[in-house]
């Protein structure tokens, strides 16, 4: 009865560290996903390869590169044209360029299979062998206008890196992880797994708790469906188990230790527990009610408890003394904060925009590059200004204005915008950046498809009696969903981002003002495919 105790937790325990690490492999998966996706719609990329021609194809090689900037985890990139020519781009030097062999390792059928989606597989890069069997990810790319084929992306993982990601979380829940795609290609993690040619034990379809025995020691395993790959994901606890008893043993222990830890606790609560209770007691009457001329010296035989309140005797003074100054010091970090967020800088903004002005003068498209240059001087200027934390309506609607013109500038069907502003409004001042981010957040995530641009409203008007200014921004984009509205205004943890985002104008707004309620200063109105209506009231 116990070992059946014992397997069970061990089973359990096994599953859910299996748990922990296949999310954790998929999440990973997912954000190349999402690498690949911004690639696919790259608008230079798509104008490239529609016309393959030496230029064009040089600009290709430059999108990979600026691709692989900052990204350690991806080992190389490459993109096999509608012609079946084969431009790569790798993370280190790479000599060997038998473009055949490169399109023999891949089954495009598989690939067309998916539609458009992404096709995940395990396997050694013939250019790169000495990289050893590791994830790759590949894709269709199609135009954006016509849908017609232009190629397909594939990106190689590297596996050094995949597993210097996923090596402290392993060593921490003890378990080797082993992943088998559709094709039954196999990579594992760590790759210097002391159990080697399992694959003639291991059962792939088995889901319950099993071993592998290896001499006298048995390694016990788990496996789970891993959709992400369309395979399967193995765990193997690599603790070797030498005799099943000794886990009866173990727990027998423990019950023992238990029974005698019981009757220590009996004495202890007597001697020690009790004079802590009053402690406590009187500590928490302190918590309510604030009162820190609290004394907590009470008579007892017990040293150490005497000693204890002794010094929480000491304590309290100093805490009286210090309430002040921690006042002061609240008041400087609430200032400190707010400029902190005030002076966020985007550089991924910063680099994609001059990014997106070099390709223009690759492609000779130097009055566009120019006029890029010069609007995103103009809205760094705008934004830097006199470093102030809040500026007019008018100073702030500048910016959103260059800031929208970049947009344009970049994409010319991501947004249309309209603006009514009360013209008494333009002198009244705001926390620098708000509109921009408000905007922003519209453009990143209200649009429904490429090459239709979200429709955007602003308006601002002043409520006299009220003594607040009401800033309305709508879009008829994708919407937010109730769930993510509800995370916004408590303030709970996002998995995207969006610029400073809606989170970071509501945090700014509560310091500035010192408000505490979030329902105070923005209220969301939103239908998911349908629109968005954001409201921020600012008193003035």
């Amino acid at each position: 009865m116990l070992q059946k105790e014992v397997d069970y937790k061990l089973k359990k325990g096994d599953q859910e560290a299996l748990n922990t690490v296949s999310y954790f492999i998929t999440k990973h998966m997912q954000e190349n996903e999402r690498i690949s996706a911004e690639l696919l719609t790259n608008t230079f990329l798509q104008q490239a390869l529609s016309i393959e021609n030496e230029t064009n194809m040089r600009v290709v090689n430059k999108t990979l590169r600026d691709a692989l900037v900052g990204r350690d985890g991806i080992r190389s990139i490459h993109i096999i044209t509608s012609k079946g020519n084969v431009i790569s781009e790798f993370k280190e030097p790479s000599y060997l360029k038998n473009t055949a062999d490169f399109l023999e390792q891949l089954d495009l059928s598989l690939i067309e299979q998916k539609k458009g989606s992404v096709y995940w597989g395990i396997g050694t890069n013939v250019l790169e062998p000495e990289v050893g069997s590791t994830l790759y990810l590949a894709r269709m790319i199609r135009s954006r206008d016509k849908l017609e084929s232009l190629g397909y992306l594939i990106i190689y993982i590297d596996p050094r890196e995949f597993e210097k990601t996923c090596r402290d979380m392993l060593d921490n829940i003890d378990l080797k992880v082993r992943i088998k795609d559709s094709l039954d290609q196999t990579f594992q993690i760590p790759r210097d797994i002391e159990l080697n040619n399992i694959e003639e034990i291991v059962r792939w379809e088995d889901k319950e708790y099993n071993y592998i025995k290896r001499g006298s020691k048995k390694y016990y395993y788990v496996i789970q469906d891993m959709p992400i790959l369309n395979g399967k994901i193995m765990g193997i606890n690599s603790h070797a188990r030498a005799n099943t008893n000794m886990n009866t043993i173990f727990l027998f222990a423990v019950t023992v230790n238990i029974i005698f830890l019981s009757g220590a606790s009996l004495l202890i609560k007597r001697k020690v527990i009790l004079p802590l209770k009053h402690i406590a007691d009187k500590a928490r009457m302190v918590g309510k009610q604030g009162n820190l001329d609290t004394h907590f010296t009470i008579a007892t035989s017990y040293t150490e408890v005497y000693e204890i309140t002794y010094a929480l005797d000491e304590m309290m003074q100093e805490i009286k003394e210090l309430v002040s100054e921690v006042k002061e010091k609240e008041k400087m970090q609430k200032r400190l904060e707010l400029s902190i967020i005030n002076h966020q800088v985007k550089p991924h903004f910063l680099y994609n925009t001059l990014n997106t002005a070099s390709i223009m003068v690759a492609l000779e498209e130097k009055e566009a590059a120019d006029e890029l240059i010069k609007t995103l001087a103009k809205y760094y200027r705008a934004c830097l200004g006199t470093g102030d934390d809040v500026i007019t309506i008018q100073e702030e609607l500048q910016i959103v204005k260059e800031y929208v013109k970049i947009a344009v500038i970049r994409n010319p069907n991501i947004i249309h915008i309209t603006y009514d502003v009360e013209e008494e409004a333009l002198e009244h001042k705001i926390l620098k950046i708000t509109l921009q981010s408000l905007v922003e957040n519209s453009i990143k995530y209200g649009i429904k498809k490429i090459g239709q641009p979200v429709n955007v409203h602003l308006a601002i008007k002043l409520n006299k009696e009220q003594k607040m200014m009401f800033i309305t921004i709508e879009d008829d984009g994708i919407g937010i969903s109730e769930e993510m509205i509800q995370k916004i205004k408590t303030g709970e943890k996002l998995e995207v981002k969006s610029g400073f985002g809606l989170k970071a104008i509501i945090t700014r707004i509560l310091l500035y003002y010192d408000l505490k309620d979030t329902n105070e200063v923005i209220e969301i109105d939103s239908r998911c495919g349908e629109y968005t209506k954001i409201l921020l009231k600012i008193p003035y």
